[in-house]
């Protein structure tokens, strides 16, 4: 998988995570810091999945 398109699946999981329903209710310095969370999760997530199978195909 290309780097960009790791950013958008990562960009748009955070972005579903924050507008899930139990997250409506919180403030939007809460919302803010919940979108970092999921996309720096989900990024590290896919790049970890992605070099894994990267250097399987290498060995």
């Amino acid at each position: 998988m290309s780097v960009p398109a790791v950013v958008g699946i990562s960009f748009r999981v955070a972005i579903a995570v924050t507008f899930a329903k139990k997250n409506r209710e919180r403030s939007k310095g809460q919302k803010a810091w919940l979108f970092l969370r999921g996309f720096l999760a989900a990024l590290a997530a896919l790049l970890l999945v992605n070099f894994g199978i990267f250097y399987y195909q290498n060995r």
